[in-house]
């Protein structure tokens, strides 16, 4: 028994050491040599072309990037008011932190908003109102015992006199039976 445990001692320190990733460590300054708090870190891996780890800066201006794959990277660090930094190439070895520290120049910040839409196309000529209600609609919707007329009233501003009662078997006012009014707009149809 005491043998396992030694055996088992002494073989986790080499069971520990089997790491298969590196970091990239660092702090970002500015031209003075202050720390530049909330900058943002970006690592991008070279041979994907994929953002691996995003991490920003503490107060001291300092960033870790933990757990990448051995490999090629780009880090691009970008703060308010400052110029963009792109470090190419940084190499990341496994067990090794590699330290990048990065000075930021002052710079503005030029945007460029584009908006690109294609413009909708309105009828102009006849001053209809239309509503398709489709069968996905009817289907997906709740309805009332499945009342068609429900489904009128889902255009705008169709009304019906009725309001939501289940059935329509009522007489009106004139005495005529089984008949409703339908309201588009406020005129009866």
């Amino acid at each position: 028994m005491f043998a396992v445990v030694a055996l088992l001692f002494t073989f986790s320190g080499v069971a520990l050491s089997q790491e298969i990733t590196g970091s990239i460590v660092g702090s970002v300054k500015d031209a003075n040599g202050a720390a530049v708090k909330g900058a943002t870190v970006t690592v991008t891996n070279l041979a994907t072309k994929q953002v691996v780890r995003t991490a920003t800066t503490d107060d001291e201006g300092g960033y870790s990037a933990r757990d990448l794959p051995v490999g090629t990277y780009d880090v691009a660090v970008e703060a308010t008011g400052f110029k963009k930094h792109v470090a190419s190439k940084v190499q990341v070895d496994v067990g090794t932190p590699r330290t990048l520290n990065i000075g930021l120049e002052v710079g503005s910040v030029a945007e460029v908003v584009t908006i690109e839409a294609n413009p909708v196309a309105v009828e102009l000529s006849t001053p209809t109102v239309s509503t398709t209600i489709n069968g996905d609609q009817a289907r997906e919707l709740s309805l009332n015992n499945r009342n068609w007329v429900q489904l009128i009233t889902l255009a705008p501003g169709v009304t019906n006199d009725l309001a939501d009662q289940v059935y329509v078997g009522t007489t009106n006012p004139a005495g005529q039976a089984n008949t409703m009014n339908i309201s588009v707009n406020g005129a009866r149809s």
